[in-house]
Parts: C-alpha cells; structure tokens; sequence
C-alpha cells in the first residue's frame, strides 16, 4: 500500500497517511468521509491516518492546549468524529480552555466493546458557571443532552473516561462539572480531580460502574456544595479513593443502594459524609479514611446490610459529632465491626444517633478501643437519642453479658417492645428502690394487649423467677399447680401512654440482676 507524509496543522508534526477504500470501522470511502483529519484524498485516491492504539488526539481537531484558546468545539468535534468510527480520544498533555458543555456520546455496543477518553493528564480550564462534560445521545443525526431522557433509553457500555483535572478562575462553581447518565457495564470515570466546584459528580442511574481516584475540595475549608450526587438507580457499583473534601455533604445518594462497595474514599471537612435518602439494600465501605464530620453517615430510609469494616475514624474530640445517624426502621441491619479504629472520641455517645428519639433497631457492634469496660457505656444517656440495646447487638464478651436484651429482628417481632434493661446489671437502675424489679417497655397500654413475660431475678445469692403473662394489667403466672391471677408483677402505665413492668412487692434483699424478656404477643 502506498503512503504519504503529511504536516499536521495543529501539532507540527508529519503524519503517515495510508491507501485505502476503507474507513477505520470497514466501511466504503467516500469524499464525505474526507476531513483532511482522519482522511484525504490525493486525485482519485483515498487514504487514512495511521493511529496509534486506534485512537484520535482533540488536538488533531483544533484543540491547542495553551489555556487561551477556546477548544470547546474542537473537543466536541473530536468525539463525534471517534465515535462514528468506533475510535477512541485522547490528547496532549496541557491546559485546554472550555467555554461550553461538551456531550458524551452514548456507547450502546452491547457486545462491551471499550471506548477509552484519555486525556493524559491533562487540565480542562473553566471561566464561567456550567458543566464541562454531560451524557450525550444522538437525535436524529444531532449530538444533544441525555439528561431528561427516561432511564436506560441510551445506554452506554464499556465508556472509560477520565486522567484529567479540572480548575476554573471562579471562586465557586455551582454547575456539577460531570453528569453522567445510564452508564452501564464496563464504565468507569478515573483519576479526575477538581477545586473550586460544589459538585465534582452528578451521577444519574448507572450501575455496573466504577468510580474510581476521583479528587475534589474546596479553598479555605469552605463547606460548600454536595461534591458527589446519585440518582435513580445505583447498583452494583463500586466507589472506590474518591476524596469529597470541605463539603456540606461529601457523597449524596437519592436513589436505592443495592450491592455496592466502597472502598478506600476520604470522608473530611464535612458536615455530613455519606448521606443514604433512600433505602440501602446491601453496602459495605471498608478501609476507609472518615475525619471530620458532625455526621459521618446518615441514613434516612431502611438499611437492609451495611458493614462499616476496617476503616480510620476521627472525631477530632469535636462534641456533638455522629458517626452513624439514622431512622429506627425494623428492617435496619447496621454491621460496625471491631476492626475499626476510633481516634479522639469524646465517649461513646459519638457513635449513633436515632433521628426519632426512639428505639435502635438492628445495629451489630463490635468494638475494638479503650473506651469502657462495662454496660454502662452504651445506654441511654452517653449513647444518644434513647439508643438501646437490642437483639442484634453484640458486644465483646469482657464487657457485660446481655444476651437477653432483646430488640426487633425481622420477621420475628418477639421481644421488640423492651428497653433493653438500662441498670448496670441489666434492670432499671433505682437508687432510691435498690430491691424493687422495674423493667421499662415500648408497649403501648391496651385491655386487649398480651404481654409475656419470663424473668430471673437474682436478688443476692437467690434466684427468683416471674412467669407468666398480662392481659391489660391482670398479670397470670404460671405457678406449679396451674394458672393463677397474682400480684406478683403489675403493670404501670406512664403519662406517655407505655408501660413499665414493676414488682408488686419489694425483694428481700438488693436486686444483684435481671434476666429474661418482656414480650408482646
């Protein structure tokens, strides 16, 4: 085949043209196709450029990387120009001016063939308030915005985008710099950094992706702005050495969380790290660094698994800071396992906080600090918002034994309605009443209600029992022979409409502990 050399405009250097009938995708030449880019024609004969790694360089197309020159066009011309012929983009290395939103164009191939934008590390400078980079699809021949569009109408597989950075002369830009939508498998957004955006990430229903080395802060540690945004659905992705500095919240996630993993990312300088408006299905972030925060993570929906694994945590002994704050739902399973550490706590009431002043429902602990060698570190007044113990609390075997301090496990709803036995020896603690059984509920007062019971009572080296159950405040125990009313146990009704579970009489001596359950039936 013959060739011929050519002098590039733009780079100033020659480029080998081949001869050729075809396009780089096989299809037939024809003088539409010739651009004097990618092809020419010399009298009757066509040729192609010759690519490295089947790619095209922005700079081919116009795009000069002086930091003056307004290369938004020239971008844009180079993506569409790759993605007629299944090409992939890459660039000089430099600062590139851009002035408008550059479209994405979506990749629908579904045999997941890759379609790599390399940007050689290079900076894309910003002057004015817009996003530089947004999902695109083709209407009728014409690149415009997939945003708006119904979900999964353009797919994408396969986009691999990033190695760039971002910067721009504003003091605050308010327009998130990426919005990416239906990214499916094969996608991924890598080693982007930006300053000065409120929003580096827009992400809008993408699953199968990876979002991975992304950087972004803000100056002068001002909490501004939500650095990473999800919508719609986010499944199976994986967020992994993202940096969401300076923020008022770090990660945002409006839309259902189902198997996804986080790992390694920097939660710093925010007022809320990850906050979770819909309902987690199964997450877990791991090895993680989390400094910072009045919130680390918020949850404001149902947590069906989330493992909190192997991960740096700072309070920084700022007062008033949560690591987990979160709704009272039944379904919640919370995992805080004992290989996280936890530097500079204030106490333990740094951990959780219920958002509705009611009762913790599946939290899982284990712990691995210095902080407290008894029960008394986890109730009610050092752990936050009448935080209680429950079922699926389990604690190191050296601080206190509590495997009777029942919550709600779901689809077995025994046990729900304790308060988990608050005293240091798991009762009521009454300073005042040091021998009187005394056992708080969550059970709303009923004539119809029954209430089981089953208690141990130690009172010294004696063991007493109270077995039985309450139908509205009769209690019935059960007794050798039978059956029968007493007054062993009565029920009280608080102002707040719940009941306590009281002795009907005074032990003989101090109560050392109580055991057991109280239980709705």
């Amino acid at each position: 085949m013959n060739t011929i050399e050519i002098n590039d405009p733009y780079i100033g250097e020659w480029t080998t043209f081949i001869e050729t009938d075809r396009t780089y995708n096989g299809d037939a030449i024809t003088d539409a196709y010739c651009d004097d880019i990618l092809y020419k024609k010399v009298g009757n004969v066509y040729y192609r450029r010759v690519l490295e790694d089947s790619r095209v360089d922005i700079r081919w197309f116009g795009a000069l990387p002086d930091g003056i020159t307004d290369c938004s066009d020239a971008i844009q011309q180079a993506f569409i120009s790759a993605d007629q012929f299944k090409l992939s983009v890459t660039s000089g290395k430099g600062t590139y001016l851009i002035t408008k939103t550059i479209y994405i164009p979506q990749n629908p191939d579904l045999a997941f063939l890759s379609k790599t934008y390399d940007f050689n590390e290079s900076v894309f400078l910003i002057q004015s308030d817009f996003t530089v980079f947004e999902s695109g699809y083709y209407d009728q021949g014409e690149l415009v915005s997939a945003i708006g569009e119904p979900n999964d109408t353009n797919n994408c597989f396969g986009i691999k985008f990033g190695n760039f950075s971002l910067l721009t002369t504003l003091y605050n830009v308010t327009s998130p710099a990426l919005v990416i939508k239906d990214w499916h498998q094969g996608c991924e957004l890598s080693n982007i950094s930006s300053q000065k955006f409120s929003t580096l990430l827009k992400s809008i229903n993408n699953y199968y992706t990876v979002f991975d080395d992304l950087r972004t802060t803000h100056q002068n540690e001002a909490r501004i702005g939500e650095r990473f945004i999800f919508l719609g659905d986010i499944n199976l992705n994986v967020f992994r050495a993202l940096v969401a500095a300076n923020s008022l919240v770090g990660y945002k996630f409006d839309g259902p969380l189902r198997a996804c993993h986080f790992d390694a990312i920097s939660v710093e300088g925010v007022t809320t790290g990850i906050q979770f408006n819909s309902e987690v299905n199964n997450c877990s972030i791991v090895n993680s660094y989390i400094e910072g925060f009045e919130k680390a993570f918020e949850f404001k929906s149902y947590i069906d698994n989330f493992t909190i694994d192997n991960n740096y945590i700072n309070f920084l002994s700022r007062p008033g800071s949560k690591l987990i704050s979160y709704v009272g739902l039944p379904i919640n399973n919370i995992h805080l396992l004992p290989s996280n550490i936890f530097v500079h706590m204030l106490g333990y009431n740094q951990l959780f906080e219920n958002t509705e002043n009611d009762y913790g429902y599946g939290i899982e602990i284990g712990l691995n600090t210095s902080y407290g060698s008894s029960i008394n570190n986890f109730l009610l007044n050092d752990f936050g918002a009448n935080y209680n113990l429950n079922g699926k609390i389990r604690f190191p075997t050296y601080l206190a034994n509590i495997q009777n301090a029942k919550g709600l496990i779901s689809g077995n709803y025994s046990g729900q309605y304790t308060r988990g036995y608050d005293g240091a020896s798991g009762f009521e603690v009454n300073s005042s009443q040091p021998n009187l059984v005394h056992l708080k509920t969550k059970i709303k007062h009923t004539w119809t209600q029954i209430v089981y019971v089953n208690l141990q009572v130690y009172v010294g080296s004696v063991v007493k029992y109270y077995r039985g159950f309450f139908i509205g405040n009769v209690f019935y125990e059960f007794g050798s022979s039978g059956i029968s009313v007493t007054t062993g146990l009565e029920s009280i009704v608080n102002s707040d409409g719940f009941i306590d579970i009281q002795g009907g009489s005074y032990e003989s001596g101090d109560i050392i502990s109580v055991k057991g359950e109280v239980r709705l039936i």
